[in-house]
């Protein structure tokens, strides 16, 4: 398997084991919620096909759509820098 590489052209660090990525976070802070993904869809403005498929980790999502059901669930994206 090739090693993933970032923008910069040097190896993509793998995520933390710790972190959650994006689709757990976002499941576990609707189920929180008490909320269906029907009910996060509508919340958020956005579709439920749509928040199936970012809970499933699609890789292929619109960051505007993500940012929506975020706000919609009080989480915030945060993107972080490499350590020099």
């Amino acid at each position: 398997m090739a090693a993933k590489l970032s923008r910069s052209g040097k190896n993509a660090a793998p995520p933390s084991a710790a972190a959650p990525t994006l689709a757990e976070a976002v499941r576990a802070a609707r189920l929180r919620h008490g909320m269906t993904q029907t009910e996060l869809a509508g919340l958020s403005g956005t579709g439920l096909r749509f928040v199936s498929e970012l809970e499933r980790g699609k890789p292929n999502v619109s960051l505007s759509k993500v940012v929506a059901v975020l706000a919609a669930l009080g989480l915030r994206l945060e993107v972080r820098g490499e350590a020099p």
